[in-house]
């Protein structure tokens, strides 16, 4: 890992500091990169800790950058199955700040799609390769997979060799790029 600059530094130290003032009795922990992670308690909490990151003059968290999930089926993060993780990012301060959240199979997490439009696509992968439910979702269906793939590929009992093929899918046929070079306009012998 590289060392973030001094200003940089100083600056996620604050964030950390307020994130510590403001989210008393949460989890509160840095990462390698020294980026602030909170760890909520349920998934009622979700709204008001996203609507707090936001709006609170000294983090402005407006920015959802990514959100993903993990397998936890070890527990090494909890008692839960999955793990629920919101990139945040604040455009005001240049910081980064992370929200995880522990969730079972039939848990139904808080859509955040009120708070970002972008979260409407990531919460349906999220859907899509770990099966994890969002509450109150305008459109929860896959969206990489085939509508009719049965379960969820990024979980651990996932077998890597497991196929499904469909019948009625177009045959996929792979060129080499050395066959292909010479029919394309303007290609370089």
């Amino acid at each position: 890992m590289s060392k973030l600059k001094p200003a940089n530094q100083a600056e996620q130290d604050r964030i950390h500091e307020l994130a510590l003032e403001l989210f008393k009795g949460y989890r509160i922990e840095r990462d390698a990169n020294t980026e602030t992670v909170i760890w909520l308690n349920t998934h009622s909490e979700l709204p008001n800790v996203i609507k707090t990151l936001r709006i609170e003059n000294g983090l402005s968290m407006d920015r959802l950058s990514d959100l993903t999930a993990y397998d936890n089926v070890d527990g090494a993060d909890g008692a839960k199955r999955f793990v629920v993780v919101y990139q945040l990012y604040s455009m005001r301060y240049h910081s980064r700040l992370r929200v995880k959240l522990l969730a079972d199979e039939g848990d139904g997490v808080p859509t955040l799609t009120s708070f970002w439009r972008a979260a409407n696509w990531l919460e349906r992968e999220v859907y899509d390769m770990f099966g994890v439910k969002f509450q109150d979702h305008p459109d929860l269906r896959r969206i990489l997979m085939d509508e009719r793939f049965q379960g969820h590929p990024l979980r651990k009992e996932y077998e890597m060799k497991d196929r499904q093929p469909f019948p009625d899918s177009l045959p996929v046929r792979i060129v080499e790029r050395s066959a292909v070079a010479g029919q394309l306009p303007n290609a370089k012998e």
